[in-house]
């Protein structure tokens, strides 16, 4: 499966640039210039609502249905800081077996395999903690969620939390209804495409009850690492990340602008959503808050640069579609939006692209 984590591992290795965008006759997504020269050869696959620090505006299709990928996470993000702002303790211990019962062996692009390099715990090839009775606090597996795009430490979140506040947390932003499928339920829906139904509309059930075995019956999760020795293909991934998870860019917009504004708190928000560009902060801005996601032909951002006297730039990019070569050109995508929000010409370049 496409890793998501590349999103950011690529941006990580850029600096910021300041774009325009002539008319070239091939859009070289190599570089960020070149991104938005797809999106103007692409604007029925685009979905894009932004704001500089200035106040100047710009949308296309903002309410268009886009895939969503691990963008999402941002309202899981913010149900948590509302809980901790109401007395959750971050640090209470959280066993591995649990966070693990949402991680059905990979399908996440090695998140979970790098959370626990990172913290330092014995695992397997796989990514399963040796021993499940081990603990972490419960902040670490919002940051994993955030850092490394974690999809079982969000799925732990939702089930901790329940959908009732996580779509309380999306309405207090203006995002009404956000789609909370699992994860976990969305890679047993790949490896298992007999369980699909024929309505879209009832995939997230069956995704939740897929997930549900997979956390309380040990033939079933036998069963799915037996699957994961023949991994579906691309086509088949490309078919199935059809029916993911969908929202408008209006929607991710206005979460991020929530989230900036403080609605949530903001020691927990900033802690985690800022962390992933501390390095690239633009010069004269205080912080840059960012969660992206991707799935095979898909790529999303939702973004915040943050200036000292408490300006805010906010973009929500969505684009689907995306060609194989193109979808390797991370870094210059996230590097094109980052210039949109924290120079004068990047936005215009951004306003050209999407209006022509």
């Amino acid at each position: 499966m496409l890793s998501r984590r590349t999103l950011l591992g690529s941006a990580a290795l850029a600096g910021v640039a300041t774009i325009a965008v002539p008319a070239t006759a091939v859009a070289d997504t190599s570089t960020p210039q070149g991104w938005f020269d797809w999106i103007a050869r692409h604007r029925d696959r685009v979905g894009a609502l932004a704001v500089d620090a200035d106040g100047r505006r710009v949308a296309h299709r903002p309410h268009a249905p886009q895939i969503l990928a691990s963008t999402i996470k941002v309202v899981h993000l913010a149900a948590y800081a509302t809980a901790v702002e109401r007395g959750l303790d971050p640090d209470e211990p959280v066993r591995l077996g649990d966070w693990e019962a949402f991680y059905p062996f990979g399908g996440d692009g090695g998140a979970h395999l790098f959370a626990l390099q990172e913290l330092g715990i014995p695992h397997t090839d796989r990514g399963n903690a040796l021993d499940p009775d081990a603990t972490v606090p419960l902040d670490r597996l919002a940051r994993a969620m955030i850092v490394f795009s974690d999809n079982s430490a969000a799925d732990y979140l939702r089930h901790r939390l329940g959908d009732q506040t996580l779509t309380a947390a999306a309405a207090r932003a203006g995002w009404l209804r956000p789609d909370l499928r699992s994860f976990c339920g969305e890679v047993l829906l790949l490896l298992f495409p007999e369980f699909l139904p024929r309505s879209p509309a009832l995939r997230p059930g069956a995704g939740d009850r897929l997930a549900r075995r997979f956390a309380t019956e040990p033939a079933f999760r036998d069963e799915v690492l037996a699957r994961f020795q023949t991994p579906r293909g691309a086509e088949a991934q490309v078919a199935w990340t059809r029916g993911h998870g969908r929202g408008s860019a209006a929607g991710l917009f206005a979460m991020h602008r929530a989230l900036a504004a403080g609605r949530f708190g903001e020691t927990v928000v900033r802690r985690h959503l800022e962390e992933p560009f501390a390095a690239l902060v633009p010069p004269g801005a205080a912080a840059v808050a960012f969660k992206g996601g991707s799935l095979p032909r898909v790529l999303a951002t939702g973004m915040t640069v943050r200036w000292p006297d408490g300006r805010a730039a906010t973009l929500a990019l969505l684009l689907d579609d995306v060609a194989d070569a193109d979808f390797a050109n991370q870094g210059p995508f996230l590097r094109a939006g980052l210039a949109a929000l924290s120079t004068r010409e990047g936005f215009d370049g951004l306003v050209r692209a999407l209006r022509g």
